[in-house]
């Protein structure tokens, strides 16, 4: 099955007919409110009634429609069913066809949303795993990112530590300096 899209602003990719069916659902309710707020207000009459139960039978306002990538997307506004509509044919006297869109693909989030939120989290941890190999490896981020806690007794004992683990790694590589020598 083909997911239906339209086109998005400039930089954006299309977007899936949902937007479109999620603006046709806001919209038809919005309008249905508001005409049963009006309805409220005025008193109701024999005749009133009468006119509007033939215009529901005779389906009138029962649809709502956007237009869409090759032909219209259609809101079924009594029963909720939104259907993609287009020529069955590129010829002009070709006949309409609508398909319904299945529930689950109107439900189912946009994908480009979600990877680009994966993406972000991507991103942010291999920051982290750069700066933090940066830290290992002496390199440039390692002194930008020690910075004062404002506590001088945990700033000593960081700086301690420091200086203790430099020391530990010094007689480690002399260590193997002098085994290396030993070996030859």
């Amino acid at each position: 099955m083909r997911i239906i899209s339209t086109p998005g602003r400039a930089g954006e990719g299309p977007r899936p007919v949902w937007c479109a069916a999620l603006i046709l659902g806001l919209l038809a309710s919005m309008s249905a409110a508001s005409a049963s707020a009006q309805t409220a207000e005025a008193a109701p009459n024999a005749q009133t009634q009468a006119a509007s139960s033939a215009a529901d039978e005779a389906g009138v306002g029962r649809y709502t429609m956007v237009p869409a990538e090759g032909g219209f997307v259609r809101l079924d506004t009594q029963t909720g069913t939104v259907s993609h509509c287009r020529r069955g044919d590129a010829a002009a006297g070709s006949v309409w066809t609508c398909a319904a869109i299945p529930e689950n693909v109107l439900s189912t989030p946009d994908p480009a949303v979600a990877l680009a939120g994966k993406v972000d989290a991507l991103e942010r941890e291999v920051a982290t795993l750069r700066g933090r190999l940066d830290a290992v490896e002496g390199g440039p981020k390692a002194k930008g990112t020690a910075q004062s806690s404002g506590d001088p007794e945990l700033d000593r004992a960081l700086n301690f530590s420091e200086e203790l683990m430099s020391r530990f790694f010094g007689m480690v590589r002399e260590m193997k300096r002098e085994t290396d020598g030993d070996r030859t």
